[in-house]
C-alpha cells in the first residue's frame, strides 16, 4: 500500500504550526492592556446599542404602529345542565369556544342584531372567546378600530350567548356577569427595556469581535513576540515620537546591537512595511551609537524590499548580515514570516529583528511590573 507523501508533508506542516502556536501561548497581560486601550469601543457599542434598540422600538410602535384600537371585555357565566363531575365530557370546553363563536347558532343570531353594513368576517376577526380558569366562566373580548363598533358587537354577542343558554339543552342558563369598555388600548411603553436589550446585544457582539481580533492578531508588540514567533533575537525596540537621543529603550538596543553585530561593520536594514521605516531606523541607530562612541565606524544600510528592488538579496549578501525592521502593531506577522523565509532561501544572514514606531505608554505599562521588581532587588 503506497503512502501519499504530499499528504504526510501537509500533515507535518499543520502539526508543526500547532506546536508553534502552543509554544507561543497567549500573553494575557498584553491582551488585557490592549483591551484596556480600547475600552472606548465597548462603551461606544453600549451607547449605539441603546440608541438602536430605542429607535427600532419607537419606530415599530409609533411610525409603523397599527391604528388605534378599542377593546371591550365581558365575563359570561355558563350554567351547565349537568353535575360538575361531568363538565369534562361537555362539547363546550375551553379549547373550542373561540371556534364556536364563529359557528351559525351563535354568529347568525349575533349578525341579526347588528347593522346591515357589518359583515361576518369583521365580527369573527373582532371576537375572541376563551376559558381562562373556571370552565363556567367565559371571557369574551371584542376589539375593533371604533368604540361604537366595539360596543355594538359586544352587545349583540352577549344577546346571542344568552339566547344560546335558553335554547341549547346543555345549558341551564347563560348570564352576563360584567362588561368593561370599550376602552382605548394604551401603548405599553417599553423603550427603556428595548434600549437595555440593544445595549447588551451590541456590547456582547463588540466584546466577542474584539477578543477574536486580539487573539488572531499576528502583530508584534514586544521583543519577546519576535523570539517566540520566529526564533530570532530581537535587537531592540524604537518608540514612536521619540528622537534617537531620547529613546526609552536605547540602552537595551545598544547592548544587544553591539553584541549581535560584533565583528560586523556593514549591516543591511530591511523593512517589511516600507523603505521609510528602514531609513528612519538607520538614522535613529546612528544617533544612539554616536552618542555612545563618537567617530566609531559602522554602516547601517537601509534597503528596499524585493518588490521594489529585485536585486536586494544580492546587496544583502554583500553585507555582514541584515536586521529586519518591523512596525509595531500593524498586523504584519505573516509578511514578516514571508520575508524571513525569502531571506533564508537567498542565504542572507539574519542578525535579528527590530520593532519600530512602538507605543511608549503601552510598553511602560507592559514592563512596569518587571522593572519594579528589578528596582526592589537592587535596593535590597
Amino acid at each position: 500500500m503506497g503512502i501519499n507523501r504530499n499528504y504526510l508533508g501537509k500533515g507535518m506542516v499543520i502539526h508543526m504550526e500547532n506546536e508553534r502556536y502552543m509554544r507561543e501561548g497567549l500573553d494575557l497581560k498584553r491582551l488585557l492592556l490592549r483591551f484596556m486601550d480600547r475600552l472606548w469601543l465597548p462603551a461606544a457599542a453600549v451607547l449605539a446599542g441603546a440608541a438602536a434598540g430605542a429607535c427600532v422600538y419607537l419606530l415599530a410602535h409609533l411610525v409603523f404602529a397599527p391604528e388605534k384600537e378599542y377593546q371591550s371585555v365581558s365575563k359570561i357565566y355558563l350554567s351547565f345542565n349537568c353535575e360538575p363531575e361531568h363538565y369534562n365530557e361537555l362539547s363546550y370546553n375551553g379549547y373550542t369556544w373561540n371556534d364556536l363563536m364563529a359557528t351559525d347558532p351563535i354568529l347568525d343570531y349575533t349578525m341579526q342584531r347588528l347593522p346591515e353594513p357589518m359583515d361576518k368576517e369583521t365580527v369573527i376577526a373582532a371576537t375572541k372567546a376563551e376559558i381562562l380558569s373556571d370552565i363556567r366562566l367565559l371571557t369574551v373580548t371584542i376589539t375593533t378600530g371604533k368604540p361604537e363598533m366595539t360596543a355594538q358587537i359586544m352587545a349583540a354577542t352577549q344577546e346571542a350567548l344568552v339566547h344560546l343558554g335558553e335554547t341549547d339543552e346543555l345549558f341551564h342558563s347563560i348570564e352576563v356577569y360584567s362588561t368593561v369598555g370599550p376602552e382605548l388600548i394604551v401603548w405599553d411603553n417599553r423603550t427603556v427595556q428595548a434600549a437595555v436589550t440593544g445595549a447588551v446585544i451590541f456590547l456582547f457582539v463588540c466584546v466577542v469581535v474584539m477578543l477574536a481580533c486580539f487573539i488572531l492578531d499576528d502583530s508584534l508588540y514586544v521583543q519577546m513576540d519576535a523570539e517566540k514567533k520566529y526564533g530570532i533575537p530581537a535587537v531592540g525596540i524604537f518608540t514612536a515620537g521619540e528622537p534617537g537621543t531620547f529613546q526609552s529603550y536605547s540602552s537595551e538596543f545598544l547592548s544587544n546591537y553591539r553584541y549581535l553585530c560584533r565583528g560586523r561593520k556593514n549591516i543591511a536594514l530591511l523593512s517589511v512595511d516600507g523603505f521609510g521605516d528602514a531609513k528612519k531606523a538607520a538614522q535613529t541607530m546612528e544617533k544612539i551609537i554616536s552618542m555612545d562612541k563618537p567617530g566609531e565606524e559602522h554602516y547601517n544600510i537601509p534597503l528596499e524590499m524585493a518588490e521594489g528592488a529585485p536585486d536586494v538579496y544580492e546587496e544583502i549578501r554583500k553585507t555582514d548580515g541584515v536586521i529586519l525592521i518591523v512596525r509595531y502593531g500593524r498586523g504584519n506577522g505573516r509578511r514578516t514570516q514571508l520575508s524571513l523565509s525569502n531571506l533564508k532561501k537567498q542565504d542572507c544572514h539574519v542578525i535579528g529583528l527590530l520593532i519600530v514606531e512602538a507605543d511608549a505608554r503601552f510598553l511602560k505599562r507592559y514592563y512596569s511590573g518587571k522593572r519594579k521588581k528589578k528596582k526592589e532587588e537592587q535596593e535590597i
